[in-house]
Protein backbone atom coordinates (compact mmCIF):
# COMPACT_ATOMS: atom_id res chain seq x y z
CA UNK A 1 0.00 0.00 0.00
CA UNK A 2 1.40 3.36 -1.03
CA UNK A 3 1.88 6.03 1.62
CA UNK A 4 0.97 8.96 -0.61
CA UNK A 5 -0.53 12.07 0.99
CA UNK A 6 -3.54 13.05 -1.14
CA UNK A 7 -4.90 16.57 -0.77
CA UNK A 8 -8.47 17.67 -1.53
CA UNK A 9 -9.70 18.31 -5.04
CA UNK A 10 -9.41 21.91 -6.22
CA UNK A 11 -10.98 24.40 -8.59
CA UNK A 12 -9.39 24.60 -12.03
CA UNK A 13 -8.66 27.85 -13.84
CA UNK A 14 -11.71 28.70 -15.94
CA UNK A 15 -11.49 27.93 -19.65
CA UNK A 16 -11.94 31.55 -20.72
CA UNK A 17 -8.90 32.66 -18.73
CA UNK A 18 -6.84 29.74 -20.04
CA UNK A 19 -7.73 30.73 -23.62
CA UNK A 20 -6.73 34.33 -22.91
CA UNK A 21 -3.33 33.25 -21.61
CA UNK A 22 -2.74 31.26 -24.79
CA UNK A 23 -2.42 34.69 -26.43
CA UNK A 24 0.41 35.91 -24.19
CA UNK A 25 3.72 34.64 -22.82
CA UNK A 26 5.83 34.48 -19.65
CA UNK A 27 8.06 37.30 -20.90
CA UNK A 28 5.08 39.63 -21.10
CA UNK A 29 4.04 38.65 -17.58
CA UNK A 30 7.60 39.63 -16.68
CA UNK A 31 6.82 43.21 -17.70
CA UNK A 32 3.97 43.33 -15.20
CA UNK A 33 5.01 41.14 -12.25
CA UNK A 34 8.28 40.29 -10.53
CA UNK A 35 7.20 37.13 -8.74
CA UNK A 36 5.96 33.65 -9.62
CA UNK A 37 8.83 32.90 -12.00
CA UNK A 38 10.56 29.55 -11.56
CA UNK A 39 14.34 29.25 -11.51
CA UNK A 40 15.41 29.74 -15.15
CA UNK A 41 17.33 26.46 -14.97
CA UNK A 42 13.93 24.80 -15.41
CA UNK A 43 13.81 24.81 -19.20
CA UNK A 44 11.80 23.27 -22.04
CA UNK A 45 13.34 19.95 -23.04
CA UNK A 46 12.92 20.88 -26.70
CA UNK A 47 12.56 24.17 -28.56
CA UNK A 48 9.05 25.47 -29.11
CA UNK A 49 7.42 23.73 -26.15
CA UNK A 50 4.55 25.73 -24.68
CA UNK A 51 2.07 24.92 -21.91
CA UNK A 52 -0.93 26.68 -20.39
CA UNK A 53 -3.16 25.07 -17.78
CA UNK A 54 -4.06 24.44 -14.15
CA UNK A 55 -1.34 23.18 -11.82
CA UNK A 56 -1.82 19.64 -10.53
CA UNK A 57 0.91 19.46 -7.91
CA UNK A 58 3.02 16.41 -7.06
CA UNK A 59 5.84 15.91 -4.54
CA UNK A 60 8.30 13.04 -5.00
CA UNK A 61 11.41 11.99 -3.10
CA UNK A 62 14.51 10.97 -5.05
CA UNK A 63 13.91 7.68 -6.89
CA UNK A 64 10.41 7.09 -5.43
CA UNK A 65 8.07 8.30 -8.18
CA UNK A 66 4.89 6.56 -7.00
CA UNK A 67 3.16 9.89 -6.36
CA UNK A 68 3.21 10.55 -10.10
CA UNK A 69 1.32 7.31 -10.72
CA UNK A 70 -1.21 8.48 -8.13
CA UNK A 71 -1.47 11.82 -9.92
CA UNK A 72 -2.42 10.02 -13.12
CA UNK A 73 -5.38 8.51 -11.27
CA UNK A 74 -6.65 11.94 -10.20
CA UNK A 75 -5.58 14.55 -12.77
CA UNK A 76 -7.85 15.65 -15.59
CA UNK A 77 -7.82 17.22 -19.05
CA UNK A 78 -6.13 20.62 -19.12
CA UNK A 79 -4.05 19.99 -16.00
CA UNK A 80 -0.31 20.58 -16.03
CA UNK A 81 1.52 18.11 -13.79
CA UNK A 82 3.86 20.18 -11.62
CA UNK A 83 6.37 17.87 -9.96
CA UNK A 84 8.58 18.94 -7.07
CA UNK A 85 11.58 16.62 -6.99
CA UNK A 86 13.94 18.87 -5.05
CA UNK A 87 16.04 19.50 -8.14
CA UNK A 88 17.11 15.83 -8.22
CA UNK A 89 19.50 15.26 -11.10
CA UNK A 90 19.90 11.48 -10.79
CA UNK A 91 16.48 9.86 -11.32
CA UNK A 92 14.06 10.67 -14.13
CA UNK A 93 10.42 10.80 -13.05
CA UNK A 94 8.87 10.91 -16.54
CA UNK A 95 9.61 9.68 -20.04
CA UNK A 96 8.06 8.21 -23.17
CA UNK A 97 5.62 5.80 -21.50
CA UNK A 98 4.25 8.39 -19.09
CA UNK A 99 3.93 10.81 -22.00
CA UNK A 100 1.65 8.34 -23.78
CA UNK A 101 -0.60 8.41 -20.73
CA UNK A 102 -0.44 12.19 -20.40
CA UNK A 103 -1.55 12.69 -23.99
CA UNK A 104 -4.34 10.14 -23.74
CA UNK A 105 -5.62 11.94 -20.63
CA UNK A 106 -5.49 15.34 -22.29
CA UNK A 107 -2.94 16.80 -19.88
CA UNK A 108 -1.63 20.20 -20.94
CA UNK A 109 2.00 19.67 -19.99
CA UNK A 110 4.61 18.71 -17.41
CA UNK A 111 6.90 20.87 -15.26
CA UNK A 112 9.54 19.06 -13.19
CA UNK A 113 11.95 20.54 -10.68
CA UNK A 114 14.11 17.49 -11.23
CA UNK A 115 14.87 15.12 -14.09
CA UNK A 116 13.13 13.51 -17.07
CA UNK A 117 14.17 11.19 -19.88
CA UNK A 118 13.14 10.33 -23.46
CA UNK A 119 13.10 13.97 -24.46
CA UNK A 120 13.35 13.26 -28.19
CA UNK A 121 10.20 11.15 -27.92
CA UNK A 122 8.43 13.98 -26.10
CA UNK A 123 9.39 16.32 -28.91
CA UNK A 124 8.09 13.94 -31.59
CA UNK A 125 4.78 13.69 -29.70
CA UNK A 126 4.74 17.49 -29.22
CA UNK A 127 4.11 17.11 -25.48
CA UNK A 128 5.22 20.22 -23.56
CA UNK A 129 7.77 19.30 -20.90
CA UNK A 130 9.93 21.59 -18.78
CA UNK A 131 12.61 20.19 -16.48
CA UNK A 132 15.82 21.03 -14.66
CA UNK A 133 17.80 17.97 -15.79
CA UNK A 134 17.79 15.12 -18.31
CA UNK A 135 19.04 11.65 -17.35
CA UNK A 136 18.68 8.03 -18.54
CA UNK A 137 18.36 6.62 -15.00
CA UNK A 138 14.69 6.11 -14.16
CA UNK A 139 12.90 6.23 -10.78
CA UNK A 140 10.82 3.45 -9.22
CA UNK A 141 7.26 3.22 -7.84
CA UNK A 142 8.10 2.45 -4.21
CA UNK A 143 5.29 4.40 -2.56
CA UNK A 144 6.93 5.22 0.75
CA UNK A 145 6.88 9.00 0.32
CA UNK A 146 5.21 11.68 -1.73
CA UNK A 147 2.06 13.75 -2.10
CA UNK A 148 -0.43 15.02 -4.65
CA UNK A 149 -2.69 18.08 -4.61
CA UNK A 150 -0.61 19.78 -1.91
CA UNK A 151 1.39 23.04 -2.14
CA UNK A 152 4.91 22.48 -3.48
CA UNK A 153 8.06 24.48 -4.18
CA UNK A 154 9.11 24.56 -7.84
CA UNK A 155 12.24 26.44 -8.75
CA UNK A 156 11.92 28.59 -5.63
CA UNK A 157 8.23 29.38 -6.18
CA UNK A 158 5.36 28.24 -3.97
CA UNK A 159 2.82 26.58 -6.26
CA UNK A 160 -0.67 25.68 -5.10
CA UNK A 161 -3.08 23.25 -6.77
CA UNK A 162 -5.11 25.18 -9.31
CA UNK A 163 -2.56 27.93 -9.96
CA UNK A 164 -2.29 28.98 -13.59
CA UNK A 165 0.83 27.62 -15.32
CA UNK A 166 2.28 29.48 -18.30
CA UNK A 167 5.48 28.17 -19.88
CA UNK A 168 7.43 28.53 -23.11
CA UNK A 169 11.01 28.72 -24.41
CA UNK A 170 11.76 31.57 -22.01
CA UNK A 171 10.71 29.80 -18.82
CA UNK A 172 7.86 29.04 -16.46
CA UNK A 173 5.61 31.33 -14.42
CA UNK A 174 2.94 30.36 -11.90
CA UNK A 175 0.03 32.71 -11.21
CA UNK A 176 -2.68 32.75 -8.60
CA UNK A 177 -5.93 32.69 -10.63
CA UNK A 178 -7.18 35.93 -9.04
CA UNK A 179 -3.97 37.74 -9.95
CA UNK A 180 -3.99 36.18 -13.41
CA UNK A 181 -7.49 37.59 -13.90
CA UNK A 182 -6.45 41.03 -12.65
CA UNK A 183 -3.57 41.45 -15.11
CA UNK A 184 -4.87 39.73 -18.25
CA UNK A 185 -6.28 42.87 -19.89
CA UNK A 186 -2.95 44.65 -19.46
CA UNK A 187 -1.12 41.67 -20.94
CA UNK A 188 -3.41 41.45 -23.96
CA UNK A 189 -3.09 45.18 -24.61
CA UNK A 190 0.69 44.80 -24.52
CA UNK A 191 0.42 41.91 -26.98
CA UNK A 192 -1.70 44.06 -29.30
CA UNK A 193 0.82 46.91 -29.29
CA UNK A 194 3.75 44.55 -29.81
CA UNK A 195 1.95 42.89 -32.71
CA UNK A 196 1.56 46.26 -34.42
CA UNK A 197 5.28 47.01 -34.01
CA UNK A 198 6.14 43.52 -35.22
CA UNK A 199 4.04 43.85 -38.37
CA UNK A 200 5.53 47.27 -39.11
CA UNK A 201 9.09 45.99 -38.70
CA UNK A 202 8.69 43.06 -41.08
CA UNK A 203 6.61 45.08 -43.54
CA UNK A 204 9.46 47.60 -43.83
CA UNK A 205 11.64 44.71 -44.98
CA UNK A 206 9.06 43.38 -47.40
CA UNK A 207 8.68 40.17 -45.43
CA UNK A 208 5.83 38.35 -43.76
CA UNK A 209 5.84 38.12 -39.98
CA UNK A 210 7.75 34.89 -39.10
CA UNK A 211 5.62 31.97 -37.93
CA UNK A 212 7.30 32.10 -34.52
CA UNK A 213 4.78 34.82 -33.67
CA UNK A 214 1.68 32.87 -34.71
Amino acid sequence: MWLIDVGPDFARVNAELIDAYRLTAPANVGHVLDHGFADPCIRPVYRGARAVGSAFTVQIESMDVAAISKAYELAGPGDVLVVAAGGDRKFACAGEMSTFRSIRMGLAGLVVDGSVTDVREMEIMNFPCFARHITPLVGRCIGEKGSVRQPVIIGGVLVRPGDLVLADDNGVVFLDPAEATRIIDELLEKERKEDELRKAFWSERGQAVPVIYS
